[in-house]
């Protein structure tokens, strides 16, 4: 194995990240090194290079979408290990604190994730816990498997355990895009109605593709209106917020029915202000959601697996134009997922 690779690294805030040669990590005990195959980028790339988030020190490797094959594995590890297909959990938790206990490993204490608070997978190369490799079936295509752990991982959280989302009932979507389209197979799979929104008409072209049951073109279409149609004046059980700013918010807790529940994905507004009256007489609730538990992956695994579910992928570029396909997400002309993808040799 050659001594280097190549990574893209974030040296400053603002600034485009950099193609650099570093040395090729080692793994250690109970860590497996993986050979990147494919690295989806996400909106979150784009906060960390707007130093949004505050836990990233500089400079380091971002990438949270990973998706490769096991290429040397750390002491404790099993050998055979090597040569699997596999997705990377983000978080590393410690497994003891009250959260891990229960399950809800998201909210880990010690939560550390990849491609935060450590290197992640825009690079050639990646150590990670053996525990966080989670085993693929090798005929699911690298840049799909890369929306395991947040663009599928993030939505089936949501719409499973915070949502609780069921048959017979309805949801709509604000904001379809690289996590709105796989929302739509998740919501399906339960046997929700769905409805999905955008501002562009190949958007939502791509929502009825993948199962919307309806669309909302919020350019030309009253929103509120629109869903008062589709719901003969009921309002819908679920609204996913996936564009995360206060007048979005604000619309998801006037659509949502009475008793029903508003997800807060999206990130962009620091704070939001509701109607106070609105949430208190109706008994309507808003609801965070981030990540996804590890049976939530183990679960999301299965389901790709099955291809029950097909994670949606728009676009795939080489790992070299990382900062023009950073550009395309950041002025908003995806129509889902950007992947980069890195040769086999």
């Amino acid at each position: 194995m050659k001594e280097t690779m190549r990574a893209a690294v974030l040296r400053g805030y603002h600034e485009p990240l950099q193609i650099e040669e570093k040395p090729i990590p080692v793994p250690g005990p109970g860590e497996v090194l993986v050979k990147v195959r494919a690295s989806g980028l996400c909106v979150s790339d784009i906060h960390i290079q707007d130093g949004k988030i505050g836990t990233v020190h500089l400079p380091y490797t971002p990438g949270h979408e990973m998706a490769g094959v096991i290429a040397a594995v750390g002491k404790g590890v099993d050998p055979a290990r090597i040569g699997e297909h596999i997705s990377a959990a983000i978080d590393i938790v410690c497994g003891e604190c009250e959260f891990c206990r229960i399950g809800r490993t998201n909210l880990c204490r010690s939560l550390v994730r990849i491609g935060f608070e450590r290197d992640g997978s825009h690079e050639e190369y990646c150590v990670i816990p053996a525990k966080n490799a989670f085993t693929v079936d090798p005929t699911i295509p690298f840049e799909e498997i890369t929306g395991i752990p947040d663009a599928v991982g993030c939505m089936y959280n949501g719409l499973k355990n915070q949502a609780e989302l069921g048959i017979g009932q309805t949801l709509l979507i604000l904001g379809v895009g690289g996590l709105g389209m796989n929302a739509i197979q998740i919501a399906k799979l339960m046997g929700a109605t769905v409805y999905a929104t955008s501002r562009k008409a190949d958007k939502l072209e791509v929502a009825k593709q993948m199962g919307a049951d309806a669309v909302i073109d919020t350019s030309c279409e009253d929103l509120r209106t629109r869903v008062a149609e589709l719901t003969n004046g009921r309002g819908v059980d679920v609204v996913l917020d996936n564009i995360g700013l206060e007048w979005s918010i604000n619309e998801g807790v006037y659509m949502v029915r009475p008793g029903g529940k508003v997800l807060v994905c999206g990130y962009i507004s620091e704070d939001f202000k509701v109607n106070y009256q609105e949430v208190m007489k109706f008994e309507k609730e808003i609801l965070g959601m981030r990540g996804m538990t590890r049976q939530d992956m183990a679960e999301v695994v299965e389901l790709v697996n099955q291809r029950k579910i097909v994670p949606y992928v728009y676009k795939t570029v080489p790992f070299e134009q990382i900062n023009e396909a950073l550009g395309l997400l950041r002025d908003g002309k995806t129509k889902g997922r950007v992947v980069l993808l890195f040769p086999e040799d």
